[in-house]
């Protein structure tokens, strides 16, 4: 994806995570405050929806964590890459737990999850600046936003820690300083020749791949 110097609103000097905060921003909040994931943390929803956005996850990662394994010898790619943060077994335990060892025989990705998986799958080691914007915008949402959601479904919905080990990071120890070391790694990346634009335009292409499947999820909640 090739994007002109023009698209970028901040001097070509300012540090990529800071570049990635502003020109995210928007998508960001878009992305947090949709209605789906507003009604689900006000617990406004029911268990059944917190098992479907766990399956979306699932596809989600399934395809990005083969992206990241494709492109290990990326040094870019390895500087981010962390097996502390890999979610899927989490997820097929939590999936598990919530529907039983058969749940991929009835619970499917809604097609726009299945339209974001197969965009991540497309993903060669030459496509390394959109897998580091999709590693950025979903592993560091997680760490962060998606303790907010940890700490609610269980009173909301009654989940209880065999279904959530999705949002367990305590691998990784406390959040703020493993946050600003990931941003400190962004930085040192060597994103000359266009591919800082691709970067930050892939990051805002993620953003708003994940509010399509929150759209999706809205839309199969409401049926």
């Amino acid at each position: 994806m090739e994007i002109p110097v023009t698209a970028l609103t901040a001097p070509s000097l300012e540090p990529l995570s800071a570049t990635l905060k502003r020109e995210t921003a928007a998508a960001h909040t878009e992305a947090e405050t949709s209605r789906f994931m507003a009604q689900l943390a006000s617990g406004a929803l029911n268990r059944a929806a917190v098992v479907n956005l766990t399956v979306q996850y699932w596809h989600i990662y399934r395809a990005l964590e083969a992206a990241v394994m494709r492109t290990a010898d990326n040094p870019g790619v390895a500087a981010i890459a962390d097996p502390r943060l890999v979610r899927l077994p989490a997820l097929e335990q939590d999936l598990r737990a919530m529907a039983g060892a058969d749940w991929q025989d009835f619970l499917l990705p809604t097609p726009a999850t299945y339209e974001y998986a197969r965009r991540l799958d497309a993903l060669t080691p030459a496509d390394w600046p959109e897998i580091i914007a999709h590693h950025y915008v979903r592993y560091l949402g997680d760490i962060s936003g998606g303790q907010v959601l940890a700490r609610a479904f269980p009173s909301h919905y009654g989940m209880t820690p065999e279904e959530l080990h999705f949002y367990d990071f305590s691998a990784i120890g406390k959040i703020p300083p493993y946050r600003n070391a990931y941003r400190a790694k962004l930085d040192a990346l060597p994103t000359g020749g266009g591919q800082r634009e691709r970067l930050i335009a892939a990051a805002q292409h993620a953003f708003q791949l994940n509010q399509n499947v929150f759209e999706s999820l809205a839309l199969a909640t409401l049926r």
